[in-house]
C-alpha cells in the first residue's frame, strides 16, 4: 500500500500501465485515509508545524 489507487491521480492520465487483480481495496485507501507526506529533507521544525497544524485541527492544541 503505497497512496492508493495511483491510477486515479492526474499524472497517470494517458500513462501506459498494466492492472494486476481488482483495485476495490486500492480505492478504499485513497478514499477514506488521510495521508500525510514525507521526505528525509524535512527538518525537526517542519515537522514539528506539521504535527501543530493536525493537533489543531483536531482540537487538541487550544
Amino acid at each position: 500500500m503505497f497512496a492508493g489507487n495511483l491510477t486515479r491521480q492526474p499524472y497517470m492520465k494517458g500513462a501506459n500501465y498494466r492492472i494486476s487483480g481488482d483495485l476495490t481495496n486500492t480505492d478504499n485507501v485513497m478514499n477514506n485515509t488521510f495521508w500525510i507526506g514525507v521526505q528525509p529533507a524535512l527538518t525537526v521544525e517542519m515537522l514539528e508545524f506539521a504535527a501543530n497544524k493536525i493537533e489543531s485541527y483536531l482540537g487538541m492544541n487550544c
